[in-house]
């Protein structure tokens, strides 16, 4: 039942952002915190964690914390390796956060609350292949052609239109789950009946090691994109959800990682 749910998407969405993609990935994140580590998130966030979700957006729309605005990004080099050229970077202001989080005792609620939260965040758009930009891969950040005929058994004629990673990684697959019929949490449910089992392998390693991750897998969806002459059908974004679902279990496994080990 649940590839099925996975895969019955037949339309596109050019909704505006949903929390739920960020809910899924903050509840398997807790499954696997500490005690201690719940207590002290409970306390800097709140008991309901998914309320974290999309924190850095509400504080810009409102006018807050406009220095955020770039921060969701990942930028990698040629070999893949983390190479940020200034603070606007995901992995520069998640280290950034995490001294902050260490010392969360030497540190107004509100600080510590802002540190944690802005972890969760970028945690969660350092996964997202529309936010990785690749030095010298030009589908990097760029649009591509989809093709609309919804499935290619239908003997339909080709459709093609112009679409964008962010309407592709951010909204079309988190549309079809993130809905009152299928909640955040049976999404989360989701991810560790398909993912669960790398859950050490995806916990291993340091904050760059991720990076590399990251670039290997959007590299290779690029790579794919380039192959197909800049032109994916509706059934290779099919086949590419997948490995969105194992985006948000790597993504869910580090964070827990990440706030088991510093905050403390």
């Amino acid at each position: 039942m649940i590839l099925a749910v996975l895969f019955v998407a037949t339309t596109l969405s050019a909704s505006a952002w949903s929390a739920n993609y960020d809910k899924a990935v903050y509840l398997v994140a807790a499954q696997n915190f500490t005690p201690e580590t719940s207590a002290l998130v409970a306390k800097y966030v709140g008991k309901d964690i998914t309320r974290a979700s999309n924190h850095l957006s509400w504080h810009r729309r409102n006018g807050r914390y406009l220095e955020s605005e770039g921060w969701h990004s990942l930028h990698l080099d040629e070999k893949l390796q983390h190479a940020p050229k200034d603070e606007n970077d995901a992995i520069v202001q998640i280290e950034k956060a995490l001294e902050v989080i260490r010392n969360h005792k030497n540190h107004d609620k509100e600080v510590v609350s802002f540190a944690i939260h802005t972890v969760l965040n970028l945690m969660v758009d350092m996964h997202n292949l529309s936010n990785v930009f690749i030095e010298g891969v030009p589908q990097s950040g760029t649009e591509f052609q989809l093709d609309i005929s919804q499935c290619s058994m239908a003997n339909r004629p080709i459709r093609w239109f112009k679409h964008s990673w962010k309407k592709l990684w951010t909204n079309r697959y988190q549309t079809f789950h993130g809905n009152n019929v299928y909640s955040p949490q049976m999404w989360s449910e989701d991810i560790v009946c398909m993912w669960g089992h790398k859950q050490s392998e995806f916990s291993a390693g340091s904050l760059n090691d991720w990076a590399t991750d990251i670039g290997t897998y959007t590299k290779g969806v690029y790579d794919r994109l380039e192959k197909e002459g800049g032109r994916f059908i509706h059934d290779t974004i099919q086949d590419l959800e997948p490995l969105h679902m194992s985006c948000l279990a790597r993504a869910a496994y580090r964070i827990a990682v990440l706030l088991n080990t510093n905050l403390k």
